[in-house]
């Protein structure tokens, strides 16, 4: 089966049966008497399984499947791979923590119904206990899981899926996770409209609440084009995109406007800018003005470092990203990045001991002080109130299953321990600032703070070994009275095998898993893996260097003959001194064209630029 990024998909797979009507795609490689099919999503209309045995799987965004072993349209058995996120698409909640203590029993008891089921639909005997460690496994594609398990039950006898064919060619997969209420009846969202804001609606409170319009005041009306709406704000705020088809009661409920939608004069229809300047003259009422310190917009912002992206010509030019442009700017995140040279698995406690040392340094205080100014600091993962401080721990296992708990000190304790036995290959703790609904979804404009480790990683998906990250908004960095950057890479420096990194300041920092921000201007392969001895992943205001970065460069001479760094450091470690350079007092003053500069004097350690 072909993997891709955010499959959404049923899948049937069943003997001496004809295709399902609602079938696309049939593929190829299957036992005698067996046929494997790709439907769209179902999401919860009634489904045909048919008679005999058959595996019926829902697959939501690559990140779950739900796979059922029926006979006669009777369950036999059911797994998951992915189990918190389907849940969450279910509705439903879960303890991460208690599926991973029941997890090996859970996955012999399905394997054991798994090889009785096959043993009924005269399949080649299954071997148990492989099934049940392969049932433990988890996958970046969850379909994956499925399909190793077809191979395990012998009803997928080769990887061959050339010989699969479409059923329907023309068909369209629908977009699973577009929750909008259509309808065939009635106005749409199609064509360029505009209609006033109700100013004291439910709507608008919650369209202000979630998307952190507070500092913006009552603007007069709300624009949608074609189904993508914005506040008609000088200049406007982009909002979501509600489908064309969508019903104009409906959204105009959802967006607290009022009256009727009017259509926009084709003379001013002609664009967003056009279509909102004719809003503000023609269309509702202007309420409060906006606070004169209002969020920034990113098309208020210079496209270079450290505000945007890079200008055009140097990097690809994304100006043409309408939404991104008249979306609220994130603030800025202080950060860095720790490359290590090799995997840190027999390292752990060096490892648990630095996250912890960090999670004081910068979590402790941070929760405390919001707590002090009267936010809610809940004690766990779940029910987070508005404007609530959100605080979690991520993690991954040996067997690459995803998990999550609360980052109170009780779910951060398990996920230490698990770390120091050696079940976790990855872990992070975050920190978010839920929105008016409580969802930690866009948490503009207090940003967020993060603190990770990555032990081992799929040398598919990402290009470091291994390395610690940790990176903190402005606005929660200034509730961390302790500089903490020196403190943290020292003491990693002193007991792990760091041989590179950087130091930096932007709104949008790249860092760790898969490439860098330099790496995705460049257009490096997501698959084109380097050696963090001999490579840096692109300039920044401070850089790590090792002793094959220095030999490639031309020594540290090379680098103060460049008159472009401003300060040299040494930094001890167990396999001798890196060095630190750094370009400019504050990350601010290391500009573009510095920047710039430092590309062609650490060429040898960087991937080419596709024109150089």
């Amino acid at each position: 089966m072909e993997t891709r990024v955010g499959r959404w998909a049923t899948y049937i797979v069943g003997s001496e049966r004809e295709d399902p009507p609602a079938a696309y795609y049939r593929y190829g490689g299957t036992a005698a008497g067996w046929s494997w099919w790709e439907l769209p999503i179902s999401r919860g209309e009634p489904w045909d399984p048919g008679l005999g045995y058959t595996l019926v799987t829902h697959v939501y965004d690559s990140d779950a499947a739900v796979i059922h072993g029926l006979h006669d349209g009777e369950p036999q058995w059911q797994w998951t791979f992915g189990e918190s996120i389907a849940a969450f698409y279910q509705g439903r909640e879960v303890d991460d923590s208690e599926l991973e203590d029941t997890l090996p029993a859970r996955a012999n008891e399905v394997s054991r119904q798994i090889a009785a089921w096959a043993a009924g639909a005269e399949l080649p005997e299954v071997d148990e206990a492989a099934v049940a460690d392969q049932l433990q496994n988890g996958h970046v594609f969850a379909e994956t899981g499925f399909a190793e398990l077809l191979e395990s039950l012998r009803i997928v006898v080769d990887d061959s899926t050339v010989e699969g064919r479409e059923l329907v060619p023309e068909i369209v997969e629908p977009d699973a996770s577009d929750e909008v209420e259509k309808t065939d009846t009635g106005p749409t969202m199609e064509g360029v409209l505009a209609a006033a804001i109700d100013h004291g609606s439910a709507g608008w409170r919650e369209l202000v609440a979630t998307n952190w319009l507070h500092t913006f005041g009552e603007p007069p009306a709300i624009v949608a084009i074609n189904g993508s709406a914005a506040v008609a704000f000088d200049p406007p705020i982009s909002l979501s995109s509600y489908g064309r088809e969508s019903r104009r009661d409906w959204v105009s409920e959802l967006l607290g406007v009022t009256g009727e939608w009017q259509v926009v004069p084709p003379e001013h229809a002609g664009g967003l800018l056009d279509a909102v300047a004719w809003a503000r003259e023609h269309v509702g009422v202007q309420g409060r003005p906006a606070d004169e310190a209002r969020l920034p917009l990113n098309v208020e912002l210079p496209l270079d470092y450290p505000d945007g992206v890079e200008a055009p010509g140097r990097y690809p030019d994304i100006s043409w990203n309408e939404w991104w442009r008249y979306s609220i700017a994130d603030p800025y995140h202080a950060g860095f990045e720790l490359a290590m040279g090799t995997e840190l698995l027999d390292r752990v406690d060096e490892v648990a001991d630095w996250l912890d040392y960090a999670r004081s340094l910068l979590l402790t205080p941070l929760t405390e002080k919001y707590a002090e100014a009267g936010g809610k600091v809940p004690s766990g993962e779940r029910d987070v109130p508005p404007y609530g401080l959100s605080v979690t721990v991520s993690y991954k296992s040996v067997r690459g299953r995803y998990g999550g708990t609360g980052g109170d000190d009780k779910g951060w304790r398990r996920a230490l321990k698990r770390l120091r036995a050696g079940e976790l290959t990855s872990v992070s703790i975050g920190a978010g600032v839920a929105d008016g609904r409580g969802n930690q979804r866009d948490i503009q404009p207090w940003g967020g703070l993060s603190i990770g480790a990555q032990l081992a990683a799929d040398r598919e998906f990402y290009s470091l070994p291994a390395h610690l990250t940790v990176q903190i908004s402005e606005p929660m960095r200034a509730l961390v009275a302790k500089p903490f950057v020196e403190d943290l890479i020292t003491r990693a420096a002193s007991t792990l095998p760091v041989v590179g990194g950087w130091v930096d300041v932007a709104r949008d920092l790249s860092m760790g898993d898969g490439r860098s921000r330099y790496e995705q201007f460049v257009s490096l392969r997501s698959d084109v893996r380097r050696d963090p001895r001999s490579c840096v992943r692109g300039p920044a205001w401070r850089i790590l260097l090792g002793p094959g970065h220095l030999e490639s460069v031309g020594g540290r001479e090379a680098l103060e003959a460049s008159g472009l760094f401003t300060e040299f450091r040494e930094i001890d470690t167990p396999d001798g001194p890196l060095l630190m350079v750094q370009c400019g007092e504050q990350p601010v003053n290391c500009t573009a064209e510095q920047r710039a500069e430092m590309v062609r004097v650490l060429a040898p350690l960087l991937p080419e630029w596709p024109h150089r």
